[in-house]
């Protein structure tokens, strides 16, 4: 029940967005009765060039404006990078956003892939989203305000309502202005919950105020400019509309506001502006400021990445780098989707006056029938396959490259679409040019098929259903219609078309219904720990031997010569510690597991990585925490010569004193050995608080144990302590996973074992002796940091009765270890919390027992 609970709070955005969807069409459909297709498609192409031109100039400087975002909060956070980078990572991004969805939270994973490749920190970057994030609101609240309080109210509207309305535009623009004045008063940080953030400086917050309602302003008055004259019609009103259907938009999580924008723009604007005139105009809209600017920024990444392939990249590819193989999938994606959409549409509406008897004097009516019927077909498929795109699938490569040539085909032959063919066309070649993006090998059903994909298919078949409806509503159904194959008959080709692409989604979903689930995780086989074994081997840490326990699933590149190990727990993907094997294959591997996780919806978080890699995870946008730090003990130095060894000296001349012995047990002779090791782990674990832990260390499993030399302690032929020894490849690293020793075993037991092991790897040539992680350690405690950092430093210093971090330090502090720190990897935002439980969850065996024994 928890679960499905989870599930259905996770699923409802997506439904409430499809829903306020539905619901605007419906409201357009009842506001168009008397508007007719031919009306909305002639006024389309009669919009005077003129005014078109002014919507691409203005779309241009709104785009150059929307810079100033990035620029000012890098400012903020005292951050000076080159304005051309900047404002070329802000063209892309808010293209991509402003087509994919919220913009906010969207172009924020953008620029972190790009701003953490250039040196700003994971704390910087969170205050720059605070700070663009403010900036977006600050232009909205003013003019939306401005538009309430000053502006003309809807028709129908009382004059207590247009009272509230007044106060309430008051309101909001007291609130913008009221941030401007907190910048000049105060200068302490400002606080939020446990979190402290600095406010920016008074010519920041007035320059934020400035660009954002700049930004509102020029992407109001695209629209504007594309409306033709008319009575009563003037800036501020339209402005006024146009902010409260973004605002319904971007509440709708609809990508792009699609639909939910244009309903609620039909019924504000209904008492000045015709809906003939209208419509026309907010299709124009839709293409000059949304689909113009993502044409443009795909060819961007599109040609980025060819060059980086072929290693010779301009300095904007060295800009981009890497993060164009990251988002290039995503918006090709995008504009596959677009272009089935494009298709259903075509398939909804008639035909242009003239072409069709044209075509039909070269082109049986067979043919067009077929195209016709085929290109819908087409269009829902390519809806289905863009999800698959966005994951970098080779299938689905092939397949959707295939189908929008057949699209292209179908756009000729069904009516003589040249316009669409052209997309199509363009379309096409981007794939074409995008090829060495779409390298994962796949099968198409063995990835889920995200809720927020699922919702968008649903809603463009309901569009174009929609449209369809709209077209024909001159035409009386009649169930002849179905059977009708004529020149003319358009509308029996929308009802076979809409059926044909309504079955394909269908049969989609019933296969997706039926096909079993494969597992989150698989318990890896003889096979895969012998390719484990060979990529162990290519280096030197001896942390991956914790693969042998088989609490862990694997995922290999395509050689099989190296893997990331990893569990599931709830939503949360968790792979442990860095990329097993050699250095070359790390971004790969890292970024096959982001896609493996996100084939399932899940969160990817790489725990106890070290430094010498994070700039690989920041790559692809991951930001950091600090766990603790690792005593690494450097045994080509260390000597129990002097007086800072005397305490070591001394624990061994106590315990051989009183009979204990140490040696070690080669592997082949552990298994006679494990009945003494199981009463000692037994025992252990019984006057201990804790349960047995896993996944990041190891636990009691005879197999495992089998395979390592075992370090003992034993005094009269009783074992009282042990160790599995872990000899890294090369003999450079050598360490101890499972220590346990018995209740009536002498003080100072452990000191000795590790004592024992320092000199027997000396002796053996080991460079160095890991002696293991503490938790916590090292943790700064700034007042300004992030609140993860100020809760560990808080848990270290005052947590001791519960786990005992800093004994724990200072017990291994005795051998003069150098400590190396280790991090978290997470995607960022606020799911810190619950990702942290899941790993303790993972380590502990479950939630109740990170409290319960």
């Amino acid at each position: 029940m928890p679960e499905l609970s989870a599930r259905l709070r996770q699923a409802l955005p997506t439904v409430l967005g499809l829903a306020i969807f539905l619901a605007a069409l419906g409201v357009l459909r009842s506001e168009l009765q008397a508007v007719h297709w031919r009306d909305v498609s002639a006024g389309v192409f009669g919009i005077p060039g003129l005014r078109v031109a002014a919507a691409v100039v203005l779309t241009v400087l709104n785009y150059l404006v929307l810079a100033g975002y990035d620029l000012v909060a890098l400012a903020y956070v005292g951050r000076r990078l080159s304005r051309w980078r900047v404002t070329a990572v802000s063209l892309v991004a808010y293209a991509i956003a402003n087509n994919v969805g919220f913009a906010m939270l969207s172009g924020a994973s953008i620029r972190y892939r790009f701003y953490s490749r250039w040196g700003v920190t994971a704390g910087e970057l969170s205050r720059v989203v605070f700070s663009y994030s403010v900036t977006f609101w600050l232009g909205l609240l003013t003019l939306g305000g401005l538009s309430l309080a000053l502006g003309q109210a809807p028709a129908g509207v009382g004059a207590p309502a247009r009272g509230a309305l007044m106060a309430l535009g008051w309101l909001l623009m007291l609130t913008s202005t009221g941030y401007v004045a907190a910048t000049a008063i105060r200068t302490q940080p400002l606080r939020l919950w446990r979190l402290q953030v600095p406010l920016p400086a008074p010519r920041l917050a007035v320059a934020q105020l400035g660009i954002s309602c700049l930004d509102w302003a020029l992407a109001g008055a695209v629209l504007y400019v594309l409306l033709p004259p008319a009575p009563g019609l003037s800036f501020p009103l339209v402005l006024g509309a146009f902010l409260a259907a973004q605002l319904l938009g971007l509440a709708s999580h609809v990508p792009g506001g699609v639909g939910v924008f244009e309903g609620l723009m039909v019924v504000l604007l209904k008492p000045v502006v015709p809906s003939t005139a209208l419509l026309p105009a907010l299709v124009v809209y839709r293409a000059v400021y949304y689909l113009l600017p993502l044409g443009l920024a795909l060819l961007v990444l599109v040609a980025d990445e060819t060059r980086q392939r072929r290693a010779q990249a301009t300095r904007l590819g060295v800009a981009l780098g890497r993060l164009t193989e990251q988002l290039t999938p995503r918006v090709v994606a995008v504009c596959v989707f677009i272009a089935g959409l494009v298709l259903l549409l075509s398939g909804a509406t008639p035909a242009a006056a003239g072409r069709l008897a044209r075509l039909n004097r070269v082109v049986p009516l067979g043919l067009i029938e077929v195209s016709h019927f085929l290109g819908s077909l087409v269009g829902a498929g390519l809806l289905l396959l863009s999800q698959s795109l966005a994951r970098r699938l080779d299938a689905a490569w092939l397949l959707t490259t295939v189908g929008v040539a057949v699209g292209i085909v179908a756009s000729i032959l069904k009516g003589g679409d040249y316009e669409e063919a052209t997309v199509l066309g363009a379309v096409w070649l981007v794939l074409w040019r995008a090829r060495p993006a779409f390298d994962r090998r796949a099968a198409l059903l063995d990835t889920p098929f995200s809720g927020e994909w699922a919702a968008a298919v649903v809603a463009a078949l309901a569009a174009s259903m929609w449209l369809g409806a709209f077209a024909f509503k001159h035409v009386d159904y009649s169930n002849d219609l179905w059977w009708q194959f004529e020149l003319r008959g358009e509308a029996s080709r929308f009802l076979r078309a809409s059926v044909g692409a309504s079955i394909v989604v269908l049969l989609f979903a019933v296969s997706r219904l039926l096909r079993h689930a494969p597992p989150d995780s698989v318990v890896p086989t003889d096979a895969d720990l012998e390719a484990a074994s060979a990529a162990i081997a290519a280096q030197r840490s001896t942390m991956p031997f914790l693969v042998y326990l088989r609490d862990k699933a694997l995922l290999f590149n395509t050689a099989r010569s190296a893997f990331v190990m990893y569990a599931v727990q709830g939503r949360t993907w968790v792979a442990l510690g860095d990329p097993v094997g050699p250095s070359e294959t790390r971004a790969r591997l890292i970024r096959s597991f982001l896609e493996r996780s996100e084939d399932y919806g899940g969160i990817p978080v790489f725990y106890q990585v070290g430094r010498d890699a994070l700039h690989l995870y920041a790559d692809f946008g991951f930001t950091f925490v600090k766990l603790g730090e690792e005593a690494i003990v450097k045994l080509t130095t260390f000597t129990f010569e002097g007086g800072h060894a005397r305490a070591h000296r001394q624990a061994l001349r106590r315990l051989e004193k009183e009979g204990c012995t140490f040696r070690i047990v080669p592997a082949a002779d552990v298994p006679a050995l494990l009945p003494e090791l199981r009463r000692v782990s037994d025992d252990w674990l019984a006057h201990k608080a804790g349960a047995e832990k896993g996944f990041s260390m190891g636990f009691f499993d005879e197999a495992y144990l089998s395979r390592f030399p075992v370090a003992v302690i034993e005094r009269e032929g009783r074992l009282l302590a042990f160790g599995n020894l872990w000899t890294g490849p090369g003999g450079v690293e050598m360490s101890i996973d499972l220590m346990r020793y018995d209740r009536d075993a002498p003080k100072g037991i452990m000191e000795m074992l590790f004592v024992q092991l320092i000199r027997w790897g000396q002796e053996h040539g080991y460079q160095r002796f890991a002696l293991g992680m503490a938790p916590l350690s090292g943790v700064e405690a700034s007042p300004v940091g992030p609140l993860w950092n100020r809760l560990g430093a808080f848990l270290y210093e005052h947590g001791e009765s519960v786990y005992g971090f800093q004994g724990l330090r200072a017990f291994k502090d005795k051998f003069d270890p150098d400590w190396e720190p280790h991090y978290l990897a997470y995607p960022g935002g606020i799911r810190l919390p619950r990702i942290l439980a899941d790993v303790s969850a993972l380590v502990a065996g479950g939630y109740r027992r990170i409290f319960f024994k």
